[in-house]
């Protein structure tokens, strides 16, 4: 088993010993994060692919898309699974 060099440990205890330090450095990895996550979408044309054979929806499938969520009947009548017993059985 390899052994850590002691050099390496000394670096290691500056951030456990000195909490501005380690949040310094917390908020360095974070913001590295999410500039090598956000910065490929500037160079994307667009980040909505398009799927073949998907159409707009009608004025009238709209309409009634509007009534299905205002009344609220995407809360029974969805797509998703449900694995709960009481709702296989019913």
């Amino acid at each position: 088993m390899a052994t850590a060099q002691p050099g390496l440990w000394k670096r290691h205890e500056i951030f456990e010993k000195n909490s501005i330090v380690l949040l310094i450095g917390a908020l360095i990895v974070v913001a590295i994060g999410g500039l090598v996550e956000i910065t490929p979408l500037f160079y994307l044309k667009s980040t909505i692919e398009t799927v073949e054979g998907v159409r707009p929806y009608t004025p009238l499938e709209l309409a009634g898309r509007n009534i299905y969520i205002r009344e609220g009947c995407y809360l029974c009548h969805s797509q998703m699974v449900r694995p709960m017993r009481d709702e296989i059985e019913r």
